[in-house]
């Protein structure tokens, strides 16, 4: 199929001439559709039905700026890895297939030319929800730009700038991909990736000592140049912790609740951040979860996870609320160290600790000794087994 003719941004968007446009148009957009699918979801009274139609209304006026309509199949788009928003739950997406299918399309896909195909803009909820119709093509206008003129990382955060306070975006989401700005605006911060969590909080604790917390706080909506001067004003240890404050005020985030509620989520097991993209946990809900480690449960990690996995699909399948996820991890824990037979030998516990190792940010020279002993021990095991 001939790639469609690329249509200016003047024509897909009334007053659309920056990418900052684009974006707030969209996000009304989404806000409005998902609004939609709530209301459809419920049994509405007759107020609630004019409601839904006035917002219907106002979606299709929003639309009615769009222009060059095309169809693109659906197998031809990507997903945007830097996509601020990950988590996607499968209940919302059938419900909005449900929309698609009786409303039919109203929002057309953005998409960027991309290697042969297109990188989707904006509309990864309609482009995962489409198959579950199952459609094979999707309306959609694409922007015009070459392929090398994209800067994916400032896509991102632009996206960010205009989805950041919205309810729809995981702590999750917005935890990873802020490590991904901090470290775009500063790629020196790469080797301090995983510890930028901890420089943060760390920096916050002085600040906390020297009385200057709340100052930082009232300085979250201040204009950029108030925020730099502040910083410059404060004892501030290392330059990692001036840029990592600079990128979050950027945002008009402030630093200590990310620290409290965001940059958390970076920690929890990789098996529960699975299952926060499928069901979209409360973050709350999910730091409980959390606490089903293999230590805890004294089991080997493997069967630690498992035992997350089900209890975590239990809290979102059952809806259950965050006193009923406490007493849930509460009883499993309790369960568990009750279990005798569970208590390790020697041999369990040295498995078990082998297991739990994470190598991934080793040195050249630690990865050597660490083989090296292991190769010693394996010859002595390999002499016992004679």
């Amino acid at each position: 199929m001939a790639r469609p003719k690329p249509i200016g941004a003047s024509q897909i968007f009334a007053e659309a001439g920056q990418t900052q446009k684009v974006y707030q148009l969209s996000s009304r957009v989404e806000e409005l559709e998902a609004e939609i699918v709530q209301l459809k979801s419920q049994e509405l009274a007759a107020q609630e039905k004019l409601e839904l139609e006035a917002k219907i209304q106002e979606l299709a006026r929003q639309l009615s700026a769009q222009g060059g309509v095309e169809e693109i199949e659906i197998s031809r788009m990507q997903r945007n890895i830097f996509q601020p928003r990950q988590t996607f739950p499968q209940a919302e997406l059938k419900a909005f297939a449900e929309l698609l299918k009786e409303e039919g399309q109203h929002t057309p896909v953005i998409l960027f030319p991309w290697k042969e195909d297109y990188l989707i803009f904006d509309g990864e909820r309609r482009w995962r929800s489409a198959p579950l119709i199952p459609w094979k093509t999707l309306k959609a206008v694409i922007l015009p730009v070459e392929t090398e003129e994209i800067n994916i990382q400032e896509l991102q955060s632009q996206a960010l700038s205009t989805s950041i306070h919205r309810k729809d975006l995981h702590p999750l989401d917005l935890a990873e991909c802020l490590i991904n700005q901090i470290i775009y605006r500063h790629p020196q911060l790469e080797e301090e990736r995983n510890r930028i969590p901890t420089i943060l909080n760390t920096c916050l604790q002085r600040l906390k000592r020297n009385k200057q917390l709340l100052e930082l706080t009232a300085i979250t909506t201040a204009p950029r140049e108030n925020q730099r001067e502040w910083l410059e004003s404060v004892e501030l240890k290392q330059e990692a912790e001036f840029n990592i404050l600079q990128s979050l005020l950027g945002y008009q985030l402030n630093p200590s609740s990310i620290s409290i509620n965001v940059f958390p989520m970076l920690a929890i097991a990789h098996d529960l951040k699975e299952v926060v993209r499928e069901f979209g946990l409360d973050a709350s809900k999910v730091r409980e979860l959390n606490k089903l480690s293999a230590e805890k449960l004294n089991l080997v990690e493997t069967a630690a996870a498992e035992i997350r996995t089900e209890a975590a699909r239990k809290v979102a399948s059952e809806n259950l609320s965050l006193s009923e996820t406490r007493m849930l991890v509460s009883e499993l824990l309790k369960a568990h160290n009750a279990d005798k037979s569970a208590i390790y030998t020697p041999s369990q516990r040295a498995i078990k600790n082998l297991q739990t190792i994470s190598v991934e940010d080793w040195q050249p020279d630690e990865i050597k000794a660490f083989k090296q002993a292991l190769k010693t021990k394996l010859t002595e095991l390999e002499q016992l087994s004679k």
